[in-house]
């Protein structure tokens, strides 16, 4: 099975900058009373995990190229089935927001878990299937209900004020149901909000690329040692 890339993930309609070019969020209101999760989104690499490998910006041959030596050390062997991709941030390699030091089997976050039909796995599945492995998840800011496209824009207002969860500054957030979603679907119940002047990196950042600072792994020992 090749590897399927990552669909874009539209703009919350008021989102404090927007790409040009770029998908807005049609309907704001199918997060209205459905159970949904608010996560950071963090300022890294969108990065695949397939069969052992590390997917980049090409879905179809693994990546070798160094600002991925941590998530390879630490997590790309621990994702082998053929049929699950598990999508990530990859911090090690710092685009245009510096954070804190961080462990070095935490500079990847997971957000999202495929299956081999391009559908994706609820939340709670990503969470299961990551922790079970010991793989970070992206830190959720909010995970509930809102009653009102009101309230949704009230919260965004008051997370766009804060700094990230891993320190620095805070590039934004993912909204998206909890439950599992096809892959037709994707744009009509994912958005994501990020801040004023936020910088879309280039391929050209790899040029002159820094690894972010670490700290020694914090190890993990399987729940059922």
């Amino acid at each position: 099975m090749a590897a399927l890339k990552y669909p874009k993930t539209p703009y919350w309609p008021w989102s404090p900058s927007i790409g040009r070019d770029d998908r807005i969020l049609r309907d704001p209101s199918v997060f209205v009373g459905p159970e949904v999760v608010v996560t950071e989104k963090l300022d890294g690499g969108n990065t695949l995990l397939h069969r052992g490998n590390v997917y980049a910006r090409s879905v179809t041959v693994p990546s070798s190229a160094p600002w991925m030596a941590m998530v390879r050390k630490h997590h790309a062997w621990r994702v082998t089935e053929p049929d699950v991709l598990l999508y990530g941030e990859d911090l090690y390699g710092i685009h245009s927001i510096e954070y804190d030091p961080m462990p070095e089997d935490e500079t990847f976050r997971a957000f999202a878990l495929r299956r081999a039909s391009g559908d994706f796995e609820s939340f709670d599945d990503l969470k299961a299937y990551a922790e079970s492995r010991g793989i970070p998840v992206a830190p959720v800011l909010f995970r509930g209900r809102f009653d009102s496209v009101a309230s949704i824009r009230r919260f965004f207002d008051v997370e766009h004020s804060q700094p990230s969860v891993l320190g620095g500054e805070r590039e934004g957030m993912i909204l998206r149901l909890a439950g599992p979603c096809r892959s037709d679907r994707f744009a009509q119940v994912t958005a994501k909000s990020v801040r004023v002047n936020h910088v879309q990196t280039d391929r050209h950042w790899t040029r002159a690329w820094r690894p972010c600072h670490l700290l020694p792994a914090k190890g993990w020992i399987p729940a059922s040692a």
